[in-house]
């Protein structure tokens, strides 16, 4: 992956009964028709890396260190994933129900909703949004 490009990804999770929002300096890559964007995870993640693609069908987000998991979004299937705990492997899963990507040139806004099941049982509905601008060096 070349072209490295710094940006500050802003994460909007909102569960409905609460919205967390969280920014992250992040390297974006191009790979195709992906955009690919690494970041480290803050608060209660310990060391964790953050892997994000966006892809034409799909999003994932991949996330290695002291918390390991991985989810897939697809508009209409389920993609099975799993979170790595301290007593083992939890099976998870989404079903995405929209995704609406605007970027131009990997800059601008991503959101997407979707069902959480874990282990097979629904565990709520999300809305997660994205915001990505370029990161001004002086920041």
């Amino acid at each position: 992956m070349e072209n490295k490009q710094r940006v500050l990804l802003t994460v909007v999770n909102d569960t409905g009964d609460e919205t967390i929002r969280l920014s992250y300096p992040a390297d974006r890559y191009v790979k195709g028709s992906n955009q690919y964007y690494r970041y480290r995870e803050q608060e209660d993640m310990g060391n964790t890396s953050t892997l994000l693609k966006i892809g034409p069908d799909e999003i994932r987000i991949v996330r290695q260190g002291d918390m390991e998991s991985e989810q897939a979004f697809a508009v209409g299937e389920l993609r099975t994933g799993y979170y790595r705990t301290d007593q083992g492997l939890l099976s998870i899963a989404t079903r995405t129900s929209r995704i609406s990507v605007r970027l131009h040139e990997g800059i601008g806004t991503v959101e997407w909703d979707y069902e959480l099941q874990l282990a097979g049982e629904p565990a709520g509905d999300y809305r997660l949004a994205l915001e990505i601008r370029l990161l001004d060096e002086a920041e």
